[in-house]
């Protein structure tokens, strides 16, 4: 395991060992370079001051010997009087006292007079020489003589004047060379005459041997390549002009070569030891470290699988592991609470600390058994919405928490559970043998629950609708018998029933309409013809024009079969699905009368909508943006809603209504007359127009009772400045009736039931061409 924490650690250490050891050797070897060129600058040096020092005292016993001998009366004397065989005598004699190599007389002109050898060995007009030694009297020069480098010194010899000068000379050949070498360490190379050798302590030369370039190009191979053997100085000797003198020193690098490179195989010896070391030490601690971070892992691996109790077998660790196992431990026992706390909330409801649905569903299929019958009752609270908002969510809780007291009181002493399934909403299952021997069964459930409840000092009576399904008779799956209690409860509350039993067959008719949402969801999403409008006509009994039309929806399934509105409408209102249903209206509709308006026919169309559709956000700003999509007037649309649509959110729905009206679409109120509708609401209202209940109209000509609330409701809706359409008129004298009574529209089967657009449009030409 490459990614192993004891590998990273291993490779961690060796690595800072190696990171060490690279960043020493490269510091050593930058400071032990630095030395040693340091070093060797400073023999140089020394050896520069060696060889100054042993010029000197060669100029010094070479300025005494030349005086001597040009003090020396006989020599004086021979000189002046031009005797040969004495001055030859003298030159040579004092020549061999002080070991000078070379001793020359030389005239005033520059001619040579005599010499300590053979005389014709050297130049006989010396002038240009003597010339510039003499610009430098009593000090050294270099010169070179029959292709020999001479130290010299040149005096005068007067007699008393000056009559001849005296060259004094010390040779400087291989000789002086490794006399300097022995005593500086260093090969010396004097070269005169541009790079030719006239001395070296070189002993094994090449045949061609230029010091300068061999010094300065020679080089040796070591570890890391070619380097060079000699560090080189060059000294300018004082010398005539045009025949410069030089010294080279050469320092030998070679030892210094092999000093570093043993040092350097030491260090790395001490580096790879030092790393072995460092292998051996980290895997120990690292195994240190990772045992009980392993025995750590698996204790996780245990805490996952819901096992909190764990032992920690790890002996003589560190205080930090310690520590992490201590936390560990505590965080064990923290989880272990805080899990069983979330399972509970997540299995009970945080109020009455009963169970929740998805719990009971559990509870129902661990706990029923075959051999014992149960009965299951769900009890809906009627009007708690109302206690939450008159009195306040607290009171409502209170009230939650007071009623499921009394249903766990009557249940548990039956062995029985129980659980609140919705807001309002609990179900208790409980044996039904006990309970009838007990506690009279459902009737002392429900006398239990009708009594008067004291909630901080309010007295307050609370009504219940309840379902009751019988086990294993009417359900046996937790699911069946969950929905099946629900749909009894269901119909007690729409039947106004305390009880209702639960009947055979019900379970289906639920399901149907299950089913038949599905479907008209599918239909709308597909808008594959299931799904058309049909137009009823309104005529104007002023003019006996047409000029508008409610438009009704149809449903008709691709079987061939028909979906009553009535109930899919219902179906869509109660599952929220009939904002979506309505807004496919708006869209048909508004195209509808767009495509009436490019062939000429000018109908205002109505539309039928809920209180969902108006409280929705979304409703006004569709209906905007269709009428711009079609370019419609807004005035030709008219959304019809009932009193009952209206009262149940009366402040938001004025409000919608207005806002409606803002943009010019006209406002009816359907089914008027019916409802709870006040006078004193009805002047509130934002409406254009009221549309009476069929109720008053089919028998308009035979009540008498009738007409006269027809009749009043009519001249009552012109004072408050609304227009009135009677629908339901279903025979001629209803008609006339209307008429008379100004009544501004009439609809219904008499003048024509509700047609498709396009049979519509032939109605209309039909219509038009008998009046």
């Amino acid at each position: 395991m490459t990614n192993s924490l004891k590998n990273r650690i291993i490779v961690l250490c060796v690595g800072l060992v190696l990171l060490t050891t690279m960043l020493s050797i490269a510091s050593f070897w930058w400071s032990t370079s630095k030395f040693q060129e340091e070093k060797v600058n400073q023999n140089i040096s020394v050896a520069q001051n060696v060889y100054k020092q042993y010029l000197s005292a060669k100029e010094s016993l070479l300025l005494t010997a030349a005086k001597v001998l040009t003090a020396d009366f006989g020599f004086k004397q021979a000189v002046a009087t031009r005797d040969a065989g004495t001055i030859s005598s003298v030159l040579f004699n004092h020549s061999q006292r002080i070991d000078a190599e070379l001793m020359l007389l030389i005239d005033l002109s520059g001619k040579l007079i005599s010499a300590n050898t053979h005389a014709d060995l050297y130049p006989q007009n010396l002038k240009p020489l003597l010339d510039e030694l003499l610009t430098s009297p009593e000090q050294s020069s270099f010169v070179v003589l029959n292709k020999q480098l001479y130290q010299v010194i040149l005096l005068p010899v007067r007699a008393p004047r000056t009559v001849a000068y005296s060259l004094v000379g010390f040779k400087i050949d291989d000789e002086v060379a490794l006399e300097l070498k022995n005593l500086t360490g260093m090969h010396v190379s004097f070269i005169a005459e541009e790079n030719n050798l006239v001395g070296s302590s070189l002993l094994e030369r090449p045949e061609v041997f230029a010091p300068k370039n061999y010094f300065n190009t020679t080089t040796t191979t070591r570890l890391f390549g070619d380097y060079p053997i000699y560090k080189n100085r060059d000294i300018t000797l004082p010398s005539l002009q045009g025949n410069l003198v030089t010294i080279l020193l050469s320092a030998d690098l070679t030892q210094s070569y092999n000093d570093f490179e043993n040092l350097l195989f030491t260090l790395i010896i001490m580096a790879i030891l030092t790393m072995l070391v460092g292998v051996v030490t980290s895997s120990l601690l690292a195994n240190n470290l990772i045992t009980p971070l392993s025995q750590l892992a698996l204790i996780a691996k245990q805490f996952a699988q819901g096992n909190y109790a764990f032992e920690f077998n790890a002996s003589k660790q560190s205080t930090e592991i310690a520590t992490l196992a201590n936390a560990f431990d505590n965080m064990g026992n923290d989880i272990n609470e805080r899990e069983q706390k979330i399972s509970f909330q997540a299995r009970h409801d945080s109020l009455t600390g009963f169970y929740n649905r998805s719990a009971m569903l559990e509870v129902l299929d661990d706990e029923l058994t075959s051999s014992t019958q149960y009965t299951l009752v769900a009890i809906d609270i009627k009007g708690l919405r109302h206690i939450n908002d008159k009195l306040g969510p607290r009171i409502g809780d209170e009230c939650l928490k007071a009623v499921a007291n009394r249903i766990s009181g009557f249940s548990d002493e039956l062995g029985g559970f129980h659980a609140r399934i919705g807001g309002d909403e609990f179900l208790t299952v409980f044996p039904s043998a006990a309970a009838r021997e007990k506690k009279s069964g459902i009737v002392g459930l429900m006398a239990q629950l009708l009594a008067c409840y004291t909630i901080k000092t309010l007295k307050i009576n609370l009504r219940f609708s309840a379902g009751v399904v019988e086990y294993p008779t009417q359900g046996i799956t937790s699911d069946d018998l969950m929905r099946r209690v629900l749909i009894a409860v269901d119909n007690a509350t729409d039947s106004q029933d305390s009880i209702h039993y639960y009947q055979n067959g019900e379970d289906e008719a639920h399901l149907d309409r299950l089913k038949i949402l599905d479907e008209l969801k599918q239909a709308i999403n597909d808008d594959d013809g299931q799904l058309f409008m049909t137009y009823q006509p309104k005529l104007h009994l002023h003019t006996q024009k047409i000029n508008k039309v409610e438009s009704l929806i149809r449903w008709q399934r691709k079987d061939g079969s028909w979906v009553n509105p009535e109930l899919f409408i219902d179906l869509a209102e109660q599952s929220g699905l009939i904002v979506e249903l309505t807004s496919w209206v708006v869209k048909t509709v508004v195209s509808q009368v767009a495509d009436w308006q490019a062939k000429g026919i000018e109908m205002q169309a109505a539309i039928n909508v809920s209180a969902q559709d108006i409280a929705s956000p979304s409703f006004h700003s569709a209906l905007v943006r269709t009428l711009k999509k079609y370019k419609v007037d807004p005035t030709l649309i008219t959304v019809e809603l009932t009193e009952r649509d209206m009262i149940e959110n009366e402040e938001k729905g004025i409000k919608a209504l207005q806002n409606l009206k803002a943009i010019g679409v006209k406002i009816s109120l359907d089914d008027y007359g019916i409802g709870q509708t006040s006078l004193g609401r009805l002047k509130t209202l934002p409406i254009d127009e009221l549309k009476l209940d069929k109720c008053f109209i089919l028998k308009l000509d035979e009540s008498r009772k009738d007409q006269y609330i027809v009749q009043s409701t009519i001249t009552l809706g012109h004072q408050l400045g609304f227009s009135v359409v009677a629908e339901g008129v279903e025979n001629r004298d209803s008609l006339d009736l209307l008429k008379l009574m100004h009544c501004d529209h009439a609809q219904g089967y008499y003048l024509s039931k509700p047609l498709k657009a396009e049979l519509l449009e032939q109605w209309l030409k039909e219509y038009y061409e008998k009046s």
